[in-house]
This record gives C-alpha cells, structure tokens and sequence, in this order.
C-alpha cells in the first residue's frame, strides 16, 4: 500500500496559520477541509474541537437525498464527489451542487421545513428525527419522473410508506393503495 505524502499540503497550512490566517480562511485558500487543517495545526485542542461538534442525524440523510440521481448520472456524479474537496479556489470548497438542485440547503433549512416534530408527510404518524433507522428523506416527485433534489421537492416520512410509495407520485400511490383495499373487501365478501 503506497503512503500518501501530506508534507507538502501541511508546510502550506502551517504555513498560512503562522500569518495569522483562520482556518477558514486557509480552508478557502488551499480547497481543503476544516478537519484537515485542524488536523495539521492541532495540539489537540482543535481536534477535540471537530471531533465533539454533534451532527444531527438527519444531517447524513439530507446529504444523502441531495446527492440522488439518475443511473445515467451516477459515473458523473460519482467523479464529483471524488473531486468535491479539491475545488478550484474560487468556489467554496466545502459547498457544492448536485444534480438538479437549484439552491443549496443545510440540515437547518430542512428542520426549517419539516419543524421540530415532523410527521410523515404520506401517514401523519409522527417521527423522531434522532431514530434515523425509522424514517426517510423521500421525493416527492421521483427523480425518475422528472422530480429535482431541491428543498420543495424533499418530504419526511417512516421508512415503510417509502419503500410502499417506491417511484410513484402521491396520486398513483393513493390509487394503488384504493385498489388493495376494494380488493381486501372483495376478498373478504367472497365464501
């Protein structure tokens, strides 16, 4: 196994830190991550920093629905994501657009949306956003109907009405779900 060669990249940032630059700013400047400057400048307190910053665990979710898309995209999308810490350094290396996403939004942005005590948007059953395993980020519209990773197209619901609804809009769930049921109370009429 070859051993990378992260000298050079921490002469830079030790480097900028010495001029008094905030990681931020050396973030900005190198197109490097928070977490790898504090790494290299760390006498520990900057690592203990990053490492107890609490992460919701919707925030993996809602990283994981913006970056969804099409089959035929996923080569593209897949050298993105490979690429996406050494942006150019005109772009904010910690942001990017995927796919079809008009705006870029935060974990915030989605709390924001769904409030602190969402309930699932296909049964009204309420969800706790820190049982991660229970619920799902859904679109609305599915991607594979012309639905985008935008905010207005996200939706929270339990994780079984989403694998029920599968690629279906609302309304052809609705007349899929009428369907078993006439069929339940045909069944249930039969002798």
């Amino acid at each position: 196994m070859r051993k990378l060669n992260n000298q050079p990249r921490k002469n830079n940032i030790l480097k900028l830190r010495k001029q008094g630059l905030s990681f931020k700013e050396i973030a900005k400047k190198l197109g490097c991550s928070l977490s790898t400057i504090s790494y290299h400048c760390g006498n520990g307190n900057e690592k203990i920093r990053v490492k107890s910053q609490k992460r919701l665990p919707i925030c993996s979710k809602v990283s994981s629905f913006k970056a969804r898309c099409l089959r035929s995209n996923f080569e593209s999308f897949r050298a993105k994501l490979k690429t996406f810490k050494r942006r150019s350094k005109g772009r904010n290396p910690t942001t990017t657009v995927v796919n079809s996403i008009k705006k870029n939004y935060s974990c915030k942005d989605v709390i924001s949306k769904i409030g602190e005590t969402p309930k699932c948007y296909l049964t009204g059953e309420d969800i706790d956003i820190n049982k991660p395993e229970t619920y799902n980020l859904d679109h609305i519209i599915p991607v594979s109907k012309g639905g985008s990773n935008d905010l207005s197209n996200l939706g929270i619901c339990l994780k079984k009405a989403n694998q029920a609804k599968g690629e279906l809009l609302i309304d052809e769930l609705h007349d899929l779900c009428e369907k078993i049921l006439q069929w339940r109370d045909e069944c249930k009429n039969t002798p």
